[in-house]
């Protein structure tokens, strides 16, 4: 893993392949191990960036991951803005200073994507919108993650994974692909508790951003699993509808975790969605 210097941290990244470049942003409470089965294919046409966001992983929480009275604290903005100055020093070491990048985000990820896109539009060449959405927490989904978040320790991290795994695979993924079942376990335990508690501060507080979807310009392809829970096929329908430049396409055989459960057929819809829409 390569290591840069991101605002008042220490990103670790997985970087491969040439061409344009492709950040992830991956899911809670995950790290960008979430993306290794993709990313040797999909660095056929992309430089894939693929880094353990602030706090998760081995990237640290860094001052700017706590809030003004000093609790662990990371909102969906300021993962954005780590990924433009992330993005931007990698355009840099590659020779193409000022370039636009593509930006992946799952879940989670997908309300960074949208905050990238907010905040930092003459920097977003396109993007793949996964197993997201784009509302607010109701406020009892806030209240749910500010509690979980100031009760969380290793202990209740592991009870999280026992509570969280289920929901995040196809119903038939424990029967047909149980490594995928014991990969999600163990990302989820080796999360350290601070981390946690600062993305689920983060997202309790995140901003609606269904009326941004129809401003958004540049190319979206709206990606899904066919039995997610979670983000079922009938939200991502709305809103890729919504997103005026945007393509659709639905993971057979995965739930909320496309690129573990059915990682060939998540990077072709990727690759095909590029060939299609910029080549």
């Amino acid at each position: 893993m390569k290591k840069y210097f991101v605002d008042d941290t220490i990103y670790f990244v997985r970087t491969k392949g040439s061409g344009p470049i492709l950040l992830f942003a991956h899911g809670f409470p995950l790290d960008g191990r979430l993306f290794e089965p993709v990313i040797d294919k999909l660095a056929s046409k992309f430089y894939c960036v693929v880094p353990d966001l602030r706090g998760l992983g081995q990237t640290s929480l860094g001052a700017n991951g706590r809030n003004s009275h000093g609790v662990p604290r990371v909102k969906m903005g300021r993962f954005a803005d780590d990924l433009a100055i992330l993005g931007s020093e990698v355009a840099c070491e590659r020779g193409c200073k000022g370039a636009k990048v593509f930006v992946c985000g799952l879940s989670m990820g997908g309300y960074i994507m949208l905050e990238f896109v907010r905040r930092r539009p003459q920097l977003f060449a396109g993007g793949i919108f996964c197993c997201s959405n784009a509302n607010a927490d109701t406020d009892g989904n806030a209240l749910s993650r500010t509690y979980l978040a100031d009760t969380i320790d290793s202990y209740a991290i592991r009870t999280l994974a026992d509570n969280m795994v289920p929901s995040l695979t196809a119903r038939e993924t424990p029967k047909d692909n149980p490594d995928v079942v014991a990969t999600l376990r163990a990302i989820i335990t080796s999360q350290k508790p601070q981390g946690v508690a600062a993305a689920l501060r983060g997202m309790a507080v995140r901003r609606d951003l269904t009326d941004k979807l129809s401003k958004i310009e540049a190319p979206i392809l709206v990606l899904g699993g066919e039995s997610d829970v979670i983000s079922p096929v009938e939200l991502l329908d709305s809103i890729a509808d919504a997103i005026p430049n945007s393509s659709r396409a639905t993971i057979p055989g995965s739930g909320h975790v496309p690129p573990l459960e059915n990682p060939d057929a998540f990077a072709d819809a990727i690759l095909e969605w590029y060939g299609r829409t910029f080549e």
